[in-house]
């Protein structure tokens, strides 16, 4: 989604470039009414093209090299991990980022504050005609009505009403009447008023500005043509306007008053077009295309369809490309973990043990689904417990919930399904959203009995690093005592240095680890713990996101590690090569609202 300042930027880019293109190939060139229309559609045009939002160009593919980690390492036992985990305060609200937050804020009050002046301003100047047409003396005609007014100083046309002063009797009156009765003919103040209406909104433009007083200009000179068309005498008619000169009416009305007067003169003895008028108009279609190409097209939200195939090609170089695009080694090796992925999922669920992970879906009205039928929370929990009921041990321990959702579905929702899901219980879950997913096990309830035994865990800011989401979907992370709002595409990398102690003062402790070629490494595993902290209003795009990227993280350290001990990417690990990178790097994450 684009910013406002972007989009201002690209209307006023479209405005410019099609009030260039009029100077260039249209002004004094083509009849007037083509100018009219082009004139009020190029500001139309340069307001609708950026706020277009058509995927058309292939989207750059999101790597998370720790998608190898994804089909298991979020599935490990959790005592050990919960019993040392640190906590953050239920009461403490979800933080909001500082000034640039407050800075956007501020413009867009102040762009809607502008909005409003304009308008005020619009309907008093409406306000004022309609006032002196209900005192002026009304004449009606065929075509027109007169409203004659000793206020009028300037004689001037809106809608089909005249309005017209004392003072003029003999042939000046017949040829104003002819000049307002043209601009009442060609309906030039309804044109003003669906312009002026424009520079209520586009009021930041400053071609659409110039593009009105054109529209003027334009709208002065095909009413003198149809004045001098009807017989007037050239030299009256340039007489009657300088007489009329220093009058003042109404912006937006049309009338006899405006500085032009040099250029208008010029226009009387012009009785020809330019050639190829037809063409100029068409040469603006390629233009137009071009700003919908800029501005007007973007990238689809998924790069690769879940059927194309993979294609990886290996140049002479060294360099690589998957699917056409160039990636870097450790990229691929994501990418290839990605289909590993995908290949297993399909031999769980194929066969009988198909339609063994639910799949929950929570709407943009937070009404919840399970395997496409409507429930209640109440009905999921009954439901998921009847289901869990009848699985194996052997299944019990591949099964996974599978939680997706719109975009805007209330994350007020997702906690509560998270609640069910811990009373189940059923840990284990897939949360998906557009092109994002991410594993994680969910924390059991304090207390408890059984294999997993969790207990409170103990405050400690040392070993903590907070991601928090808030209502806008920024992301700001807090280390240590210290917060700082950070991009989504670089919450990976902080992960990852937190993991593998680049930032932080997380505590470690030194376990020995017994490789499979006989060697026995002692490495400080983090006890850090990375923390995920929304509010009720997150939109769920996100939450999810921000979980795909805190997993990128996690999976990016043990990527390094693998290569490290065992000179491989974490991908093409053996199961019990796996299983010792889990070991001194397991996943830490807790989440919370």
């Amino acid at each position: 989604m684009k910013t406002p300042l972007l989009y201002a930027f690209e209307v006023c880019l479209c405005c410019g470039v099609l009030l260039g293109l009029y100077r260039w190939l249209f002004e004094c060139r083509v009849p007037f009414r083509a100018c009219r229309i082009y004139l009020l559609a190029a500001v139309a045009v340069s307001a609708l093209i950026p706020a277009l939002h058509i995927p058309v160009y292939p989207a750059a593919p999101v790597v998370f090299p720790s998608v190898a980690g994804q089909a298991g390492p979020q599935w490990e036992g959790i005592a050990g991990f919960f019993e040392s985990a640190a906590t953050v305060s239920a009461a403490e609200p979800i933080r909001t980022p500082g000034w640039p937050d407050m800075l956007s804020d501020a413009l867009l009050v102040a762009y809607a504050v502008a909005v409003f002046v304009f308008v005020v301003l619009f309907a008093m100047r409406l306000a004022a005609i309609a006032r002196l047409r209900r005192q002026a003396r009304l004449t009606r005609f065929r075509d027109f009505v007169l409203a004659e007014h000793a206020a009028v100083r300037t004689p001037f046309s809106f809608l089909r009403t005249v309005y017209l002063g004392e003072g003029f009797d003999g042939s000046r009156r017949s040829i104003v009447l002819r000049h307002e009765t043209s601009h009442v003919r060609h309906r030039h103040s309804v044109e003003r008023v669906a312009m002026e209406a424009m520079l209520c909104v586009l009021w930041f433009n400053p071609f659409a500005w110039v593009a009105a007083r054109r529209l003027r200009e334009v709208q002065e000179w095909e009413a003198d043509r149809d004045v001098l068309d009807a017989g007037c005498d050239l030299t009256d008619y340039r007489t009657t306007l300088f007489s009329q000169l220093f009058g003042c009416n109404p912006d937006m009305t049309c009338g006899l008053s405006h500085s032009f007067t040099k250029k208008r003169f010029l226009m009387m003895t012009r009785n020809k077009w330019g050639r190829f008028a037809g063409w100029r108009l068409a040469a603006a279609l390629p233009f137009v295309g071009g700003l919908l190409c800029l501005c007007g097209f973007t990238a689809r939200e998924t790069a690769i369809a879940d059927d194309m195939p993979a294609v990886v090609r290996i140049a002479a170089d060294g360099s690589m490309t998957f699917n056409g695009r160039e990636v870097t080694e450790s990229q691929l090796f994501g990418f290839v973990a990605a289909e590993r992925e995908k290949l297993a999922a399909a031999d769980r669920n194929s066969g009988p043990a198909k339609a063994v992970n639910p799949q929950i879906f929570i709407g943009a009205d937070g009404a919840v689904s399970l395997n496409g039928d409507a429930v209640t929370l109440a009905e999921l929990e009954t439901n998921l417990k009847t289901f869990r009921t009848g699985l194996s041990v052997a299944e019990l321990a591949d099964v996974y919930a599978e939680v997706s959702g719109a975009s805007s579905a209330p994350m007020a929702v997702v906690t509560d399904v998270q609640e069910v899901l811990r009373r189940v219980p059923l840990l284990k879950l897939h949360y998906r959203c557009g092109g994002s997913s991410a594993s994680r096990i969910l924390a059991p309830a304090p207390g408890g009995s059984g294999k997993v035994r969790v207990i409170e865990p103990v405050p400690d800011q040392q070993n903590d690093l907070v991601v928090w989401i808030n209502e806008k979907g920024r992301v700001m992370v807090e280390l240590s005592g210290s917060s700082e709002i950070v991009p989504l595409a670089e919450l990976s990398g902080r992960i990852s240095d937190f993991v593998e102690g680049r930032i932080g003062h997380a505590e470690r402790k030194v376990k020995s680890l017994g490789l499979p070629d006989g060697r026995t490494v002692d490495y400080p595993v983090s006890r850090g713990v990375v923390w995920v902290v929304h509010s009720r209003y997150t939109p769920y795009d996100k939450y999810v996101s921000v979980q795909q990227a805190v997993t990128a993280g996690f999976g990016t350290a043990r990527d390094a590690l693998a290569r490290e001990w065992f000179g491989k990417h974490a991908a093409a690990l053996t199961d019990a090569e796996r299983q010792l990178v889990w070991q001194a790097l397991p996943i830490a994450v807790l989440d919370r609202d």
